[in-house]
């Protein structure tokens, strides 16, 4: 499959070049605070965003083409109707999380203006790097190569799996080479063998949700706000609370943010599937 090959050569070739460039860029900026795998990682993400820009002009493409297609105002105003809309989503979850007594609020729990503007920051960059990227670019490509639910499936999965792709060993800080590098990117690679089913599962529904949302708007604008509603209430449910291991009901959350699993997964596969039958019916009714 064309797309699914360019993918992982786009993936491969971002994490070649961080491998190559981490080793000395460390040794001009790094410190013992900010540990090497980072520079690593953080170098191989920025590389997938930037190369979009000279694809853009192999493909004949730009950032309109693959979803950034609105003025200021609209993209806020539809952002943030998708803001609210995943604040309602990922509420239910949450709700039935700490119901359950899966999820506990901490002692000396306490929501703070910081806490709110750090979760919302966080949020907003993520979404804005992550939609670019998978149901912008990686969306549109795969959409002009084949059929659009294959543009949903592969999208979702390449999200779902990219944030697996991490360190799971530490390297040795004094004892880095130019080789180091390569040393973390296989390393990080590895992690997908351990990668646990329901977390993978819960990002991949999580990944077509917003790809149908994406298919339906035609923008990138809705996509945005839900995903950015969705690590800021992530974001401020970790700090106010804990999972609680002792569960009867604590398989239902996963490991990768203690909140995403099967109870995440069924949700937003009963929401995927309604929205489905709302695109297929509203097309239907376009055509007749």
């Amino acid at each position: 499959m064309k797309a699914s090959l360019f993918f992982i050569f786009y993936f491969l070739t971002a994490a070649f070049m961080a491998a190559l460039i981490a080793y000395p860029l460390f040794q001009l900026f790094g410190s013992d605070e900010f540990r090497f795998e980072r520079w690593v990682t953080r170098a191989a993400l920025l590389l997938l965003v930037l190369g979009m820009f000279p694809c853009f002009r192999y493909f004949n493409l730009n950032l309109r083409a693959i979803g950034h297609n609105n003025s200021v105002l609209l993209f806020c105003k539809q952002a943030s109707i998708g803001f609210f809309a995943g604040l309602l989503i990922l509420a239910s979850v949450i709700f039935l999380l700490i119901f359950l007594d899966i999820r506990q609020v901490s002692h000396d729990a306490a929501i703070t203006f910081k806490l709110i503007l750090k979760a919302l920051l966080a949020g907003l960059i993520v979404a804005l790097i992550e939609e670019t990227l998978f149901r912008g670019f990686f969306f549109k490509l795969a959409n002009i190569w084949h059929q659009a639910i294959t543009a949903v499936l592969l999208s979702s999965f390449f999200y779902a799996l990219l944030h697996f792709i991490k360190p799971i060993e530490h390297i040795d800080q004094t004892q880095l080479s130019i080789n180091t590098g390569f040393e973390v990117i296989i390393n990080a690679f590895k992690g997908l063998l351990y990668m646990p089913t329901d977390d993978f599962f819960a990002l991949f529904v999580v990944g077509i949700f917003l790809a149908l949302v994406r298919l339906r708007t035609q923008t990138l604008s809705y996509c945005i706000g839900l995903h950015a509603s969705w690590v800021f209430l992530i974001k401020i449910t970790k700090d106010l609370t804990e999972t609680n291991a002792l569960s009867q009901w604590a398989y239902l959350t996963g490991e990768y943010d203690g909140i995403i699993g099967y109870l995440s997964i069924f949700w937003l596969s009963l929401l995927s599937c309604a929205y489905l039958i709302y695109i297929m019916k509203s097309l239907r009714q376009a055509s007749s």
